[in-house]
């Protein structure tokens, strides 16, 4: 019994305690600002496996190692140094209109899953 009331206490203690703020999201600061440009030299090189995997599928070997590891690879793994470069530089100062935040555009991915089939078509089969 002595143990099961412990636990309760402790258990009661960390919830009231143990809680997250989620009405003003944290700003980013200069450690996010340089942990991510150097995160972005240091994995700058799997772009280029990246790229050449998601074309072996369509369009075949020879046209996934030049045009996606050779191209398309090694243009985006130098995007990401000159990127990962730039924010290890100004970590200290506020560059994107007084912020801290990436320079780099967010993923096309938004997240929103769309009907299917569309709502304007009546006879879709």
């Amino acid at each position: 019994m002595k143990r099961i009331l412990t636990l309760t206490l402790v258990l009661t203690m960390a919830a009231m305690t143990a809680h997250a703020d989620i009405s003003m999201p944290i700003k980013d600061s200069f450690y996010d600002k340089l942990g991510r440009g150097i995160s972005d030299i240091v994995t700058s090189p799997s772009e280029m496996l990246d790229s050449q995997y998601g074309m072996i599928d369509t369009e075949g070997d020879n046209v996934a190692f030049c045009k996606g590891f050779l191209v398309q690879g090694i243009s985006r793994m130098v995007m990401d140094i000159g990127t990962g470069v730039f924010e290890v530089v100004t970590s200290p100062f506020p560059t994107n209109n007084g912020s801290y935040r990436s320079q780099k555009m967010p993923p096309y991915d938004s997240m929103v899953v769309n009907q299917y089939p569309p709502g304007d078509l009546t006879n879709w089969y």
